[in-house]
Formats: C-alpha cells, sequence, structure tokens
C-alpha cells in the first residue's frame, strides 16, 4: 500500500531549488525510466518557464537594495568669469575684471537618517519578495502533483478500456463460434461486435487523454518545446491512510505558508516605509567650500569660501506620503486576517473533501467491486453457455466499468484532496513505498 507522508516546510525544502539559477534540465537517457513525483517536482522547480521568468523579481528586489544603499552624489560646479573673450582689455582706466576662476564642491548630508531607512525597507521588500516567490514554488508543486495525478488516473481508466476490449474480443470470438454451432442468431453476433467497436473507441479516447495529460505535466516540468515525448510514470493513485486534525494543519499553515509568511513580512516593510516617510519629512543638509582665483593687472588673488543650506519645513512637511504609508500597512494587516480566514476556510473545506472521498474509496472497495466483478464473470460465462442474453451481458459489463471508473475517480479525488491539504499548509506530499 501506498500512502502519503509529510516532507519538511516548502519554504525550506524547496529553498535551494528556487533561489539557485539554474538552466532547463537536458534530456537523459536515465529520464527516460520512469519517472517519480519527486523526480517531476524537482526538474519542475529547476525548469519551469514561469517560475524562471519569476526569479527575475528577487533580482530586481536586490537591485533596489542595491540602490537604497547609496548616499546622494556630491555636487562639482567650476566657473570661469569676467573674461575678456571680446578683447577690450582690463586696465586701470576701465577697472573691469580681473578674470574670476571658481571651483565649488557640495556635500549633501541626508537629515532623519533616511539612507538607514531607505534600506531597512528595501530589505524587508526583498523578503517579501522571497517568500512570494515560494509561495509560486509552491503553487507549481501543487500543479505538479495534481498533473500527476491525472496521468495515473487516465493510465487507470485506459487499463479498464483495454480490459473491456479483451473481455468482448473473447465474447466475440464466443458469438462467433456460437453461430456457426446454430446456438445464437447472426443479429446478436453483429450486436457483438458493435459492442466491440464502441469499446474499441473507448481505449482510443482513453489513450487520448493519456497523452493530453502527458503533455501538461510536461509543460509544468519545461519539457513544453517536446511536447510529443512520451513518458512513463512510476507509482500509482494512493489509498487512503490516516489523517491529520484540521486545529493541527491550521497552527501549522499560519507558521509555514509562504504566502501568508510575506504578509507577516510586509506589515515590517509596511512600518519600515512610515518611518521612511517621516524621515523623508526631516530636511537634508547642504554643506560646501568654494576656491577662487582672481587674475588681473594689478596681480593674482585667491580665496577660499564655505556654504551652508536647508530648506525651512514649513509648508510641505510630507505628511500626505506619511499617511498613505500608514494606510497601507493597515492595509497590509487587513489582508493578513483575510488570508487567515481564508486558510481556515480552505483547510476546512479539504478536509471535508478529503474525507468524503476516502469514505468513497473505502464503500467502493468493501462492498462493489468484488460484486461488480463476480456478476460481470457469472453473466460472461452463462452467456458462453446460452444462459443469459447479450442485453444481460452488456448490462453487466456497463455497471463494472462504471464503478471502476468511479473507483478510479474517487482515488484521483483523495490524492488531489491530499495534495490540496498538504499544499495549504504550506508542506509537501508525496508517495511512500
Amino acid at each position: 500500500m501506498r500512502h502519503f507522508v509529510m516532507l519538511k516546510p516548502i519554504w525550506i525544502g524547496v529553498l535551494t531549488l528556487v533561489l539557485t539559477w539554474s538552466c532547463p534540465a537536458q534530456v537523459t537517457p536515465q529520464e527516460q525510466l520512469p519517472l517519480t513525483l519527486e523526480q517531476a517536482v524537482t526538474e519542475a522547480l529547476n525548469s519551469n518557464l514561469e517560475l524562471l521568468a519569476k526569479r527575475y523579481d528577487l533580482n530586481i528586489a536586490e537591485a533596489r537594495k542595491l540602490t537604497a544603499s547609496m548616499h546622494p552624489n556630491p555636487n562639482l560646479s567650476l566657473g570661469a568669469d569676467h573674461l575678456d573673450f571680446l578683447g577690450t582689455g582690463y586696465d586701470q582706466i576701465n577697472t573691469a575684471g580681473p578674470s574670476e576662476y571658481s571651483g565649488r564642491f557640495d556635500f549633501t548630508f541626508e537629515g532623519g537618517g533616511k539612507r538607514a531607512r531607505r534600506m531597512e525597507v528595501a530589505e524587508l521588500a526583498r523578503q517579501v519578495t522571497e517568500f512570494q516567490l515560494l509561495d509560486a514554488a509552491r503553487q507549481l508543486i501543487l500543479d505538479v502533483d495534481n498533473a500527476y495525478v491525472e496521468v495515473l488516473l487516465a493510465r487507470g481508466n485506459l487499463a479498464v478500456a483495454q480490459q473491456n476490449r479483451s473481455a468482448f474480443s473473447r465474447i466475440t470470438r464466443i458469438s462467433r463460434e456460437r453461430v456457426r454451432a446454430g446456438d445464437l442468431a447472426r443479429v446478436e453476433l453483429m450486436r457483438t461486435q458493435l459492442a466491440e467497436l464502441q469499446y474499441d473507441n473507448s481505449v482510443i479516447l482513453s489513450e487520448a487523454r493519456l497523452r493530453t495529460s502527458k503533455q501538461k505535466l510536461l509543460l509544468l516540468m519545461g519539457r513544453g518545446k517536446n511536447v510529443s515525448e512520451d513518458i512513463e510514470l512510476e507509482g500509482s493513485l494512493p489509498r487512503p491512510s490516516v489523517n491529520l486534525a484540521t486545529p493541527e494543519l491550521e497552527k501549522i499553515a499560519l507558521t509555514q505558508r509562504p504566502d501568508y509568511l510575506a504578509l507577516i513580512r510586509d506589515q515590517e516593510r509596511g512600518e519600515a516605509s512610515v518611518r521612511l516617510e517621516e524621515a523623508n519629512g526631516k530636511p537634508n543638509y547642504v554643506g560646501g567650500f568654494e576656491y577662487r582665483r582672481q587674475q588681473g593687472f594689478a596681480g593674482k588673488g585667491n580665496s577660499l569660501g564655505f556654504f551652508f543650506s536647508m530648506p525651512l519645513p514649513i509648508f510641505d512637511t510630507n505628511e500626505g506620503e506619511v499617511q498613505r504609508a500608514r494606510h497601507e500597512y493597515d492595509q497590509v494587516i487587513a489582508r493578513a486576517k483575510a488570508l487567515e480566514a481564508q486558510i481556515k476556510q480552505e483547510l476546512a473545506s479539504a478536509s471535508q473533501q478529503l474525507q468524503a472521498a476516502e469514505r468513497t474509496v473505502r464503500q467502493i472497495e468493501s462492498h462493489m467491486l468484488t460484486q461488480a466483478r463476480q456478476v460481470l464473470d457469472t453473466m460472461e460465462y452463462s452467456y458462453r453457455g446460452g444462459h443469459a442474453t447479450l442485453v444481460e451481458l452488456l448490462d453487466a459489463q456497463r455497471s463494472y466499468n462504471d464503478i471502476m471508473t468511479s473507483y478510479n475517480e474517487a482515488l484521483a479525488e483523495y490524492a488531489r484532496s491530499r495534495f490540496l491539504l498538504y499544499s495549504i499548509t504550506g508542506q509537501g506530499g508525496s508517495y511512500e513505498k
């Protein structure tokens, strides 16, 4: 029996894979072996095109952090005044000039600790981006899990369709022998052959669904350029195991969900933004010095000057931006509360779905599978002996098909619900042999 086990939190388990830049994996002969779920998830985290594009968000956040750490550039001013470009000449009679050459250097000193506040906001924003990236990885893992389940479901339904086609091939041969013996009307043989063709069509449709589900999984794994590739999966749909209590899952989710942790970190960023805007309301100070050289007919002269300036915060104290930052902080708090309520609702809903799927699986296994198989075997044996009609056999076959399809769907629904439950809590789900 295969069942699920809890893995380490996603934001720890896939941190290295998500934050390490790598090229899409190349297909090697070893990859042609049956693919496990863990291998599919790992390849998707390394090669999924959407996740690769989203990784640039972290690089952008790092660049913004670098920008926030920059000091204001000093200002250099060079000047030349009273130059005799027109050839008038400077002398004692016109008392013009003398020519002046100056160089001035000004420094801006940020008041209120603006640089430290900017760096704090940028670092917290980078951490928020990192958690958002990890949440994208969490959602990708859930998509891969579900796509994997869809392939297993399509493979199981294909096996049922192929089994039905083989069974009706035997029935057709038996009907043909009975027609030769004069024990069966030829019209019954034609009806049997028609039913066999219908099951052939079912096999064709099941094969198409299997190919489609494989292509979806390949796309998630980053092999979108080679969707015609055929892959084989290892494993089967899981059997029900013991469920976890919802209160325990709520505690896990609120400590491990990357999107919830991103909002918590965003609250800290909001507080830092308020402090930054308050600091932006404080004036900056500009200090500088200037060197001047005068060179005229009466001689040369050098002088040095010092300067200090600052704006007077009388009218604009940046209060509007402070209020905006405070409202954004309140908005993030409201979003965190809404997400917390949503997580609890999702956990309750996923738990109910899981329990319903588990009950359906156990009911089919305990009461319906064996009986349906026995009825079908009995009808097939009776038909061979001429004691049952083709209609009765078709009815038994149809009932058996419906039960097997329902059983496969219930197993798939159980797997999807289990994966969803672990994804909601910020953990990974996997098969354990």
